[in-house]
């Protein structure tokens, strides 16, 4: 390459081009509603350092969307775990719903062609974002291909900035069957309501290097290095053979001499799928959230957390009646946070980390009175609660105005010290029927003597 700097200078001048370009870049859905029965909550990941601060160890990386389009009787979710930095979760999340809200699926088709534009979707959206990239991979194999080059630090930061990518949860609602796609880790379930409790059913599989038929692919595809150790993993810390993004062990594969002997990319975007699955009217949630979160769970209760995270929605939803289902997942999410750091307080010898929570409701129960939520018990004016013994019960559905729309001003809060409170106390301070807290001072004292000194013609108040 005799012209190697001259490239790199014209690279340089591309990417300061393209940078403008994603800049201004904006999602083609911006002007599509937003599914009003359902909620996101959310928590950056933090470290406690030893003396007593928290901050944060990398950007928030996860994504997330909740569209809704009642034309086409259509509702999508997606949750969007970044990792090496938030360019492809936040890309994906832009660019995935476009792929699937702006009328490509109608109420009238069939089940397998649903699929097939879900699959379709995901593996052209994943190399729409390689294209966008193009030039920093150009770059990358210049840098690679020159050895005085191939010791710059920046050589080093491409590296990072090309394996930027993310997992991927994204469910889909048309004409009351539910459609679930993944590619990574971030969970998915739904929640049956019954007289005896609740039940969870999983929706997303794991793919990793501990699911067994991603191990068979990857040996289909010729990988002769059996199981990778924990030191040298080359499909990065989470050890995803599913996900959006991460070009070194896609196109990049050949690079990797544990990877190298593969046929094809080692790991894909491709979807798995499950469905349709009817909507039937004793469902309660659609939950998508990040591994991080049920981990969190699961770690802190020692029990299934899908179970134990659903009990929890159940419990803020009864406890915050009026707010919004973004509050209750809020809420939920921080309390599941302000659990985390007990515990870990309690148990662990070294620093507390935690990593980006992301928690996405959809939340039938609200909207079965709604003909296009895509549920189709469609009288029922009720919304489904459990009680203190994991109970599942009723309670009237209330009207939803400007003041009950805001979250109630009671001891509970979006703050994980307040919900910690909250939570541990089980009170909250009453509120009028405008959702206002109660006046809980009596200044009648005060107005009388206010009231006798205005009389008396003396409104200056008195050195005590």
């Amino acid at each position: 390459f005799t012209s190697t700097r001259d490239d790199i200078i014209t690279f340089k001048m591309m990417d300061k081009h393209l940078q403008s370009y994603e800049q201004n870049f904006t999602s083609w859905t911006d002007d599509v509603p937003t599914c009003k029965d359902s909620g996101v909550g959310s928590s950056s990941n933090e470290i406690y350092r030893k003396d007593g601060r928290r901050v944060p160890m990398h950007s928030y990386e996860d994504r997330s969307f909740r569209f809704r389009r009642d034309e086409y009787n259509l509702c999508v979710y997606g949750v969007f775990d970044g990792f090496n930095g938030a360019q492809v979760s936040d890309f994906v999340m832009k660019r995935l719903p476009a792929e699937l809200v702006l009328g490509q699926l109608v109420p009238d088709i069939r089940d397998d062609l649903v699929k097939d534009m879900i699959r379709q979707a995901f593996v052209s959206v994943d190399k729409e974002y390689f294209g966008l990239i193009g030039h920093k991979l150009a770059a990358r194999m210049v840098m690679r291909s020159d050895q005085q080059l191939a010791r710059d630090s920046k050589l080093a930061d491409l590296d990072d900035e090309v394996s930027s990518g993310c997992a991927a949860t994204v469910a889909l609602i048309l004409n009351n069957k539910i459609f679930v796609s993944n590619v990574g880790d971030c969970q998915a379930f739904l929640c049956y309501g019954s007289h005896n409790g609740i039940s969870v059913i999983p929706l997303s599989v794991d793919h990793n290097l501990h699911n067994e038929d991603e191990r068979l692919r990857l040996q289909h595809l010729g990988h002769r290095g059996g199981d990778f150790s924990a030191q040298d993993n080359p499909l990065g810390p989470h050890w995803y053979t599913r996900c959006f993004g991460n070009y070194q062990v896609k196109g990049g594969y050949k690079e990797n001499a544990s990877l190298a002997s593969c046929t094809d990319d080692p790991v894909i975007a491709e979807p798995e799928i499950l469905g349709p699955i009817p909507v039937e009217d004793n469902l309660e949630f659609l939950v998508i959230a990040t591994k991080s979160l049920c981990d969190a769970v699961h770690k802190c209760t020692k029990q299934e957390p899908q179970k134990e995270l659903a009990n929890l929605l159940l419990h803020h939803l009864q406890d915050e009646p009026s707010s919004s289902l973004s509050t209750v997942a809020q809420s939920t999410v921080d309390h599941i946070v302000r659990m985390y750091t007990e515990h870990e307080e309690t148990d662990s010898t070294s620093l507390i980390k935690r990593d980006d929570m992301t928690l996405l409701v959809r939340n039938f129960g609200h909207a079965k009175s709604d003909p296009g939520s895509g549920h189709p018990n469609a009288q029922s004016p009720n919304l489904s609660q459990i009680d203190n013994q994991g109970q599942i019960k009723k309670r009237e559905e209330k009207t939803l105005t400007r003041s009950s729309a805001r979250p109630r001003p009671t001891r509970s809060s979006t703050t994980t010290e307040s919900s910690g409170i909250y939570v541990a106390h089980g009170r909250e301070l009453p509120v009028d029927e405008h959702g206002r807290i109660e006046p809980y001072v009596d200044f009648g004292p005060f107005y009388k003597l206010w009231n006798e000194r205005m009389a008396n013609g003396d409104s200056t108040p008195k050195n005590s």
